[in-house]
């Protein structure tokens, strides 16, 4: 589908190039630079974008996806700086235990997607990948399950901006034997 959007903010007019897609979705923007009585966050536009196409918000302003639609104008968005990575420090090979990753504020600016490692220690992850969703700060939960004694770092990377955790020592006790 070829179109054009063109989005109005407080500070400028701007129009996107044409563009041929078919993921159009709701975008917020918000100030990165506070302005009169709107502070820092203040989301002063809801867009319908494709985001890949040509789409500048305007100097202290930037735009984040909120495919939930849940920023109104005049409401606050702080992106996610960072994420943490949470779990337990002892385990048993053979059995999982839960990981949690939780990003901070409110959610990243974009979908971002993150890899988990065991650092080759031949453990398996319920899932390698987990994604937040834009504006969205829902934490994400795995298993890992090791898969022999010893200590395991499990450790997180993601494709966005968001600062990596630190990673994760478990110490993992032998299973019990089978008698």
């Amino acid at each position: 589908m070829s179109e054009t959007t063109t989005a109005t903010t407080a500070a400028a007019s701007t129009t996107t190039a044409t563009t041929t897609t078919s993921s159009i979705q709701n975008y917020i923007v918000y100030r990165t630079v506070a302005s009169g009585a709107e502070g820092v966050g203040y989301v002063v536009n809801r867009v319908l974008w494709d985001g890949a196409s040509t789409f500048e918000p305007g100097t202290g302003l930037a735009l984040a996806l909120d495919a939930d639609g849940a920023y109104q104008i005049g409401s606050t968005y702080t992106p996610s700086t960072e994420y943490t990575l949470s779990g337990a420090s002892t385990a048993t090979a053979g059995t999982p235990l839960t990981l949690t990753l939780t990003p901070d504020n409110d959610g990243p600016d974009a979908d971002t997607t993150v890899t988990l490692s065991d650092g080759n220690a031949g453990g398996t992850f319920s899932a390698e990948t987990v994604t937040f969703n834009g504006c969205t700060n829902t934490a994400q939960t795995v298993t890992y399950t090791p898969k022999a004694a010893g200590t395991v770092t499990i450790s997180a990377t993601n494709n966005g901006s968001l600062t990596n955790p630190a990673s994760l020592s478990v110490t993992v006790s032998a299973a019990a034997a089978a008698t």
